[in-house]
């Protein structure tokens, strides 16, 4: 008898379903790099006697911007892997 989905697999089956690309620019650029840009170049260093000059700013951002897209890239992969295995696992049931 198989076993059920587990709830944390279901959410990741409708979320894949949405697609690598959609998840890694919604989940690690957006919801990751966004934020972490904001607070490590605007809230941590406003105190900072070094200036905030315009390509500083944009230095960081692509800098955030490329780690949002390696953390969404390794959520997705772990998740899929995980994925994969339950599914591998109810096959050989």
């Amino acid at each position: 008898m198989p076993a059920e989905m587990p709830k944390a697999l279901q959410r990741w089956e409708t979320t894949r379903q949405k697609g690598k690309l959609n998840f890694i620019l919604i989940n690690g650029v957006v919801c990751w790099g966004l934020p972490m840009f904001a607070v490590m170049t605007f809230a941590l260093n406003r105190n900072s006697d070094r200036n905030n000059s315009a390509g500083m700013i944009l230095l960081s951002a692509c800098i955030w911007a490329l780690g949002g897209v390696c953390f969404g890239w390794t959520i997705w992969t772990i998740s899929e892997k995980r994925y994969q295995k339950f599914l591998a696992s109810q096959k050989s049931e």
